[in-house]
């Protein structure tokens, strides 16, 4: 029977024709450059050979080409660009000297481009710029230049912003987004697609302080169980490099290794604190960890250290890892051992000895032993050759071996293989640590195998000679190779060996090699068999284009220039970052590097589908594991028998010779791979700061002082982010200045050339901005005029001596120097302050100037300090803010020279409450022609109010879009507005998507409301659909909030509030509803062409409008609320109803018309007490019911009748542009652009004086050219009145705004507040605050509690307790600021504690304000002061000061 079957072998082998091999990859790509390996066997003369590729049976391209009998040569064919995702057939066909026709299926790799995004930084504060860049390249790195598609969504996977179809320039797309400054916080995307391919990159939004120094855990390698201790050393540095005095508070924890995934749950076993001076040891008894587990082998010890700099009490943390071991060796086979053995072939084995961290052992004399067990197949066959039958087999010893160890520890083992051998068992052992590999036989059914074996030692570069041998169990002459690279066949080519059974050859490399290639080797028996091998290996520089960044210097000084050289191919556009070291310790991972590009070419691979992680990396101890020994063996990926070789290769081979398969058993291998990953933890001990005593030595004699060269001014964080184009040498350069941080920064590039493509620069420059002696300020970011500063100044000497330093506080007419005399007392001077310090090399002190400022605003703080043989100088500026609180209040005047007038006068007086803080008085005159053009000066500051909730928001966004629209249709938008316009659009549309729920809606806390609210939501979608026109608005975010309003509308067409009320005037004093309903229904009316009437959602969104008009029409005819009224007017009107007229006619019966201008007014209490109030007091509800009026007679362009509400509403503007809160802001600045729109006119020629006084006057001059700029001017002494004169043609604005502080409260109030001091000390407060009602109705609408903290003092908002009704607690320089849903008649109580933070004496009282958040003039003030730090003095606070000892 056995003899029948190979019988049929050796027939089946002779019949085979043996005329033709035609290697192929295994898979095919979109837009690949397809090469077939073609060689004619056997012909009768030339072969014309013709080449397709099929999908099913449509042809996709095809190629055609004559080959010669023993030529082997390339076909080679261009796949489109387009070519679809699906299963395709290579078909190749023979004609002429030999005909055959023969298919195979080639799969599709999805891999057709590679995108790249690079970040000026992977880490952003809110308001910072996010710079990026994206480029796209094939495989051969040539640019890809179609349109490419981005977009960015935020943490919550919101679609911030997009660039659709946008074509590279160069190569590369550059663009920038701003985030706002409340963004949502957490890991962003941005997502490109180029083609088919995604690629994406994460960056953080975070809040974070930007590290001066870093913290580093250096851990041994690897421990033993058997050692005595673990000694570890904690280091820190600053980014400058110079070691970090403080204190090190360390944590040590124990980790089982079968959870390393959990580092949470590992075992603490002891806490120590140790002095640092730059670096510390720690000793960690093994004694101690054996207490937690006696078990030890493979465990993991954990060390967390918490760095806390002496100077400054700031800290950071840093921590380690390192496993511990029973044997102090490891044995491990490479999985580049090939996994088969070739009878008649040796067999080399290579064994890699290493210490347990994968490093080389150390020098020893001590050999490996190696045992070697051959399985043997006994000869002899058995009468009934049952399915289950086995041959018998036998095993034996082959002779043992004694290995040394060269250094570099790999020991290779020689396996001399019997010819029978069936398995082959290599066990080494050494040290008592063992290893086993287990090989396989490789078949052939003539037992002929090559062997190929790399022969290059050392790191193949492209362009190299790449060195080979081949062993054969026969006689070898011709063989035929293929190599292979990013998925395709580079090179073909043959070697003639001669009828040599060992034979060396050599290939040449070049870069479309790199960075990994295959070697495909064979032969073709005179029976028709093919004999093959393979094997991979690395090859570097697979850019053409060389790529290289230097800097003219490594260390330079603040302030000087440096010239950063680009080197790439010529005619190359060159890219260039740099950034702040401090930066990458928070997170790295931002920039495209070498490897980047290397794993990307891998991906191109037939034979692998690995997947690169190009995200943020944020794992600072993952680095440490690449500390391995260099491997310089290629990978076999070989396999049992010549039809496995060819599939592992990644190839298909077409043919009509023996591709011989072999049937083997399965063998199952169950693989568990427990290796340890490297975590981040982090941890934290706070210890106080320490201060070191200044010592003033004895005024001797002393050599001359240095002078400082110049003055620190300069600390941003940024560098540069520029390209530049590479000259004809192949060189460009750039120069800049350095910025005057004491830093390091580092330089990368990469430059695109439209002939050799992409090439990276492999190394980075790095540049240390650094003086080993200089000052820096520690300053708060305010003060309130008359306390008492202790500034600190630190001065730091890395000098190699000791030193006597003089400081020097500048004189300064904008603050007094605090003196203590001999009996303790303080006396203040304007005098140059000078202190003497003696500073040890390598050390830092910091010097104490008592000041007290004198000038409100910011005011300059220039300290330099000097000894002999350095000295440095840093101006920096200090906020002085007046006492009290600021008030402001603004008379808009409105100029009106058309229909015949020629001439204007008119008198506005001004007048202040009787307690105003002196010195805080400031009245400011502007003009501008044009009517919007103080909302367009203004854009970033409309209200002085906070933006903490999702309506608030919205006023970063709706202004500016309707200043953009007026702009855009008077033919005035300019770049710069654009610009400014655009950026604040985006900015608010960010922002506004932190307050939006998972169903659509939206509410003025976000997910903290318990549901979405119908009126924001409807708010929202009315001012993104008017964004639309200017930046990008995610149509699915419009579309969820009309879905969720739509579905909670009620049967009778009104739509409820199922969130909280938060705008009650809106409701109507009736509280029917109707005005929710108005207002929902004027958003789905502009919303109209979004989802039309032709699919359900649409037709679901078009009745919901019927009902809700036809309920409207109903409920409104009942009504005279003129709130109502007026909503219905504009409602109606873009409806088409016909109840417009009905209900303007009502309107206009109770309008309020007053000098000539006309107005809605709801009445009001009269007051109740003799308080002072605005010169001009509007209440806000009627500025917005009299913007929708403005709005309905603009949509109907009955311009005569709107002229006169227009001139109301200018009249009502507050000092930047905008009204009283956000909603009337938006209203009246809707309703006065489309106004505007239509009674445009750039007949601007007006001349304006203002009188002051008999001795001030100012004067203003309005023409078309200058008509949107805002001229001011400004004044301390506030007049009485200011007389207004006017001449010319046109129409123009003046505003007389007048701000000032008071020290108690001076309005009205509709709130009570009271403030307690439960608890006081120098250093720590404890304050209960109580607000209630006090105005019509049980509550107030939304309210906002704005509480100051004194100067020097910062509060702890763990201390403020969670009540129900607050919805948000946020910080705003030195206030606390809370949102409440409402304040009740029932006192609404909350506490806080504030603690201090810095050196201020004397505190001022500090206030506390509650509002309306929509109605402001409901409010109250309060203020509250420490006895204790009123009365306190410079030294209470500051023991190290000057004579305060």
């Amino acid at each position: 029977m056995w003899k029948l079957i190979l019988l049929a072998v050796v027939i089946a082998t002779a019949s085979a024709t043996n005329s033709y091999v035609v290697i192929a990859p295994s898979k095919v790509r979109a837009n690949m450059d397809l090469s077939l390996s073609v060689n004619i066997l056997n012909a009768t003369g030339d072969v014309t050979v013709v080449a397709s590729l099929l999908r099913g049976t449509t042809p996709v391209v095809s190629a055609t080409k004559v080959f010669q009998e023993g030529t082997p040569g390339t076909l080679d064919m261009k796949l489109p660009a387009d070519l679809p995702s699906s299963t395709y057939t290579l078909n190749v066909k023979g004609s002429g000297g030999l005909t055959f026709d023969k298919s195979e299926n080639l799969n599709y790799n999805n891999k057709e481009t590679s995108v790249f995004i690079q970040l000026n930084k992977a880490i952003f504060k809110p308001g910072d710029t996010v710079n990026f860049r994206v480029f796209g390249v094939y495989s051969d790195l040539k640019s890809y230049t179609d349109p490419i598609d981005i977009s960015i969504y935020d943490a919550n996977s919101n679609k911030i912003k997009q660039w659709l179809k946008v074509t590279p320039t160069n190569g590369v797309i550059t663009q920038e987004l701003t985030l706002s400054t409340q963004p949502v916080l957490g890991d962003w995307k941005i997502s490109v697609e180029a083609g088919r391919t995604k690629e994406e990159k994460v960056f953080t939004v975070a809040e974070y302080v930007l590290p001066k120094f870093e913290v580093d855990v250096v851990m041994p390698s690897y421990a033993l169980t058997t050692d005595n201790d673990v000694t570890v050393t904690v280091k820190s540095k600053y980014t400058y490099g110079k070691p970090v005095n403080g204190t090190a508070d360390v944590l040590v924890k124990l980790h089982e290794s079968f959870n390393t995934f959990d580092y949470s749950r590992a075992l603490p076993v002891t806490t120590l604190q140790v002095p640092l001076n730059g670096e510390a040891k720690v000793t960690i008894p093994m004694s101690q960890v054996k207490a937690i587990n006696a078990n030890l082998n493979q465990h993991v010890l954990i060390v967390i250290a918490n760095v806390t700099e002496s100077l400054t009490g700031n800290q950071m943390s840093g921590n380690g890892t390192v496993t511990l071991y029973d044997k102090g060796v490891k044995l491990d086979f490479p999985e580049s051992n090939p996994k088969t053995f070739k009878p008649a072939l040796q067999y080399i084995a290579y064994l890699k000895v290493t210490q347990p961290d994968g490093l080389p052992m150390t020098s020893t004399a001590e050999q490996v032993k190696v045992s070697i067990r051959v399985t043997a197949e006994l000869p002899g066959t058995t009468p009934t050759p049952y399915y289950w039958y086995v041959p018998p087999t036998e095993s034996r010893d082959l002779p043992a071996l004694s290995l040394a160890i060269p250094d570099n520890g790999l020991v290779a083992i020689p396996v001399d293989v019997p010819a029978d051998a069936k398995d082959v068992h290599v066990t080494a052992n050494f040290q008592g640590v063992s290893k086993e590999l287990t090989l396989g036989k490789s078949h052939s059914p003539s037992n002929s195998y090559i062997q190929l074996i790399l022969k290059s030692g050392s790191v193949i570069k492209a362009g190299d000679s790449i060195s080979f041998e081949v062993k054969g169990t026969q006689a070898l002459t011709k063989l035929v190779y293929q190599i292979l690279s990013r998925g395709g066949i580079v090179k073909t080519g043959t070697v003639d060996a001669n009828g040599q059974l060992v034979y060396q050859f050599s290939i040449p490399s070049d870069s479309s090699m790199a960075p990994n290639a295959r070697i495909v080797l064979y032969y073709v028996r005179a029976d028709g068999e093919i004999v093959t091998d393979s094997i991979s290996f690395d090859i570097s520089g697979a850019f053409k284009n060389k790529v290289s960044i230097d800097l003219d210097k490594t260390d330079v000084e603040p302030g000087d220039d440096v010239t950063v050289t680009v080197k790439a191919d010529p005619d190359s556009t060159a890219y260039c970052l740099a950034i702040d070291q401090s930066v990458l310790l928070l997170k790295g991972g931002n920039d495209v590097t070498d490897n980047d590009v290397y794993t990307e070419l891998k991906e191109y691979d037939t034979i692998t589908e690995s997947s690169s992680n190009k995200g943020i990396i944020d794992c600072p101890m993952c680095k440490r594991r690449k500390r391995m020994i260099w491997w310089p063996f290629p990978t076999y990926y070989g396999g049992s028998d010549a039809q496995q070789i060819f599939s592992n290769a990644g190839v298909v081979v077409l043919t009509d010779a023996t591709v011989y398969h072999y049937q083997e058993p399965i063998r199952h291998n169950w693989l568990f791979d427990f290796r340890p990953i490297a975590m981040s933890l982090t941890g934290s001990v706070v210890v106080p700061p320490t201060h070191t005593e200044v010592v003033k030595p004895p005024q001797t004699n002393t050599p001359e002082l240095k002078t400082p060269t110049r003055t620190r001014t300069v600390f941003s964080e940024t560098f540069f982010w520029s390209n530049v184009t590479v000259g004809a040498n192949g060189s460009a350069s750039i120069t800049a200045t350095v910025p005057d941080t004491i830093t390091s920064w580092v330089a990368s590039a990469f430059a695109i050339n439209s002939a050799s493509g992409l090439g990276v620069a492999p190394t980075q420059a790095h540049l240390r901005v650094f003086r080993p002696f200089f000052v820096s300020l520690n300053l708060p970011y305010s003060v309130t005029r008359g306390e008492h500063l202790a500034l600190q100044a630190n001065v730091f000497n890395y000098m190699t001596e000791d030193m006597q330093v003089r400081v020097t506080l500048a004189k300064s007419d904008n603050f007094f120097n605090i003196e203590i005399d001999a009996n303790g007392a303080e006396v203040l001077k304007q005098v140059e302050s000078v202190q003497d310090v003696m500073i040890k090399a390598g050390e830092a002190k910091s010097v104490y100037f008592p000041i007290v400022p004198a000038d409100l605003g910011k005011i300059d703080i220039e300290v330099k300090a000097q000894s002999t043989k350095a000295a440095d100088a840093v101006r920096r500026q200090l906020l002085v803010e007046a006492e009290g609180v600021p008030k402001i209040y603004n008379v808009p005047v409105l100029i009106d020279l058309t229909e015949g007038k020629t001439s204007f006068s008119k008198t506005v007086d001004l007048t202040l409450p009787s307690n105003t803080v002196k010195g805080s008085e400031l009245a400011r005159i502007s003009a501008v022609g044009d009517l919007m053009g103080p909302t367009i000066a203004g854009l970033d500051s409309l209200l002085q109010m906070p933006t903490g909730c999702g309506e608030q928001t919205m006023i970063g966004l709706a202004p500016d879009v309707y200043v953009t629209d007026y702009l855009k249709s008077v033919n005035q938008l300019s770049g710069d507005i654009q610009t400014k316009a655009l950026s604040y659009m985006e900015s608010g549309y960010q922002r506004e998507l932190t307050y939006k729920h998972t169903d659509g809606s939206f509410s003025a806390f976000g997910n903290s409301d318990a549901s979405g609210s119908m009126w924001l939501t409807a708010f929202v979608t009315r001012v993104f659909k008017q964004a639309k026109a200017h930046i990008y608005i995610d149509d699915e975010i419009l579309i969820k909030a009309i879905q969720w309003m739509v579905s909670k509308q009620n049967a009778n067409g009104s739509f409820p509030e199922p969130g909280n009320v938060i705008h009650k005037n809106m409701q109507g004093q009736a509280g029917s509803g109707v005005g929710l309903t108005l207002f929902v229904l004027i958003s789905l009316l502009e919303n109209k062409d979004l989802l039309v009437n032709t699919n359900a959602a649409g037709v679901l969104v078009d009745e919901a409008r019927q009902k809700a008009l036809a309920y409207a029409e109903q409920e409104v005819a009942k009504t005279d609320d003129l709130y109502i009224l007026n909503m219905a007017a504009y409602a109606f009107q873009l409806a088409n109803s016909s109840q417009v007229q009905t209900v303007l006619n009502k309107l206009e019966q109770k309008a309020t018309v007053k000098d000539g201008r006309k107005y809605w007014h709801q009445p009001e209490q009269p007051k109740t007490t003799n308080t002072w109030d605005y010169p001009n007091p509007t209440k806000a509800v009627d500025i917005e019911m009299t913007s929708y009026a403005l709005l309905t007679y603009a949509a109907r362009g009955n311009i005569v009748a709107g002229k006169s509400i227009m001139q109301w509403l200018t009249e009502q503007r507050n000092s930047n542009g905008g009204f009283s809160s956000t909603q009337d802001t938006v209203l009246a600045l809707n309703a006065l652009s489309e106004f505007a729109k239509q009674t445009y006119s750039n007949n601007f020629n007006v001349q304006i004086t203002t009188q002051l006084n008999a001795t001030t006057s100012y004067t203003f001059n309005i023409d078309k050219t200058n008509s949107l700029l805002l001229q001011s001017r400004e004044t301390p002494d506030v007049p009485s009145q200011v007389k207004i004169d006017a001449t010319g043609s046109g129409m123009a604005l003046v505003q007389v705004a007048v701000s000032f502080n008071v020290e108690s409260e001076i309005f009205e109030t509709t709130f009570d507040l009271t403030v307690k001091l439960i608890e006081e000390t120098i250093n720590n407060l404890f304050v209960e605050t109580c607000a209630k009602w006090l105005g019509s109705g049980p509550s107030s609408a939304m309210a906002v509690q704005e509480i100051g903290i004194p100067s020097g003092f910062e509060a702890d908002l763990e201390s403020i307790p969670q009540l129900d009704i607050l919805k948000r607690i946020e910080t705003q320089n030195k206030k606390v600021i809370l949102y409440f849903d409402q304040i009740g008649t029932t006192p609404v109580c909350l506490n806080f504690r504030a603690v201090r933070t810095g050196l201020v004496a004397k505190s001022q009282p500090a206030a506390i304000r509650v509002y309306d958040y929509y109605e402001p003039r409901n409010q109250v003030t309060a203020f509250y002061q420490s006895q204790i730090l009123k009365d306190s003095t410079v030294c209470d606070v500051c023991k190290e000061c000057d004579n305060c000892v």
